[in-house]
């Protein structure tokens, strides 16, 4: 099937149309891909970074947790010494889950009475 010279000249312009559009696409790829190189690092230091920051909570989790058993101990060695010394000691306000109380006055130790043998 033969073109007629209107149609050939039509198909010529839209073909060569579509070499200098293509030439252009081609000419833009090193641009493209180098912003695309560059996102792929930045989601590869954003991912070993967010690595990071769960290593970072899990050990702070880990301190955290022994500190509590630190501060456990510490607090039942001081009731332990406060029930030898005849003390009651008083509920600390920053205790978590305890109303906060208010502040009892503070026992003094005996002195033995000197009437008494």
């Amino acid at each position: 099937m033969a073109m007629d010279p209107a149609s050939a000249a039509e198909a010529r312009e839209r073909v060569a149309k579509w070499i200098e559009e293509t030439r252009q696409v081609f000419g833009l790829l090193p641009e493209l891909m180098a912003g695309d190189h560059e996102a792929g690092e930045r989601a590869t230091a954003a991912q070993k970074e967010l690595e990071k920051l769960h290593k970072d909570i899990e050990d702070l989790k880990r301190e955290n947790h022994v500190l509590r058993l630190e501060k456990d101990e510490i607090a039942q060695a001081m009731s332990q010494i406060a029930a030898k010394l005849g003390i009651t000691p008083r509920r600390s306000p920053f205790e978590r889950g305890m109303p906060a109380e208010p502040p009892k006055p503070a026992e003094q130790p005996r002195t033995p009475d000197p009437a008494k043998p």
